[in-house]
């Protein structure tokens, strides 16, 4: 999924990775942050992670063993188990070795 090439170039996920082991640990590692940003612009939506789509994965410091990112989720939401969406949210996370923290919100 990501380049080595030492760029700091965004790389679309391939429609044959989506939802591969890689895929969906990363929308698991995500997870946490996407769910307490959620929860406080929408406290009745909810999203799951199965209809999650990461829209872009960008490696902000080139070069091998920088682990300096940016990672572009689609989440859609809805409210109760039965009800249509309501509308998709975009976060951007930014994903260092220190952590995971939210660095853009796109309603």
């Amino acid at each position: 999924m990501l380049s080595n090439t030492g760029k700091a170039e965004a790389e679309k996920v391939s429609s044959e990775e989506e939802h591969s082991d890689f895929y969906d640990v990363l929308l698991v590692l995500l997870d946490p942050e996407a769910r307490k940003v959620i929860n406080k612009e929408y406290p009745n939506r909810s999203y799951a992670l199965w209809n999650a789509e990461i829209l872009e994965v960008k490696r902000l410091t080139g070069g091998y063993s920088q682990y300096d990112f940016t990672v572009k989720v689609k989440y859609d939401t809805y409210t109760g188990p039965f009800n249509p969406p309501e509308g998709p949210i975009t976060i951007t996370f930014h994903v260092t070795t220190d952590g995971v923290s939210v660095a853009k919100i796109q309603k």
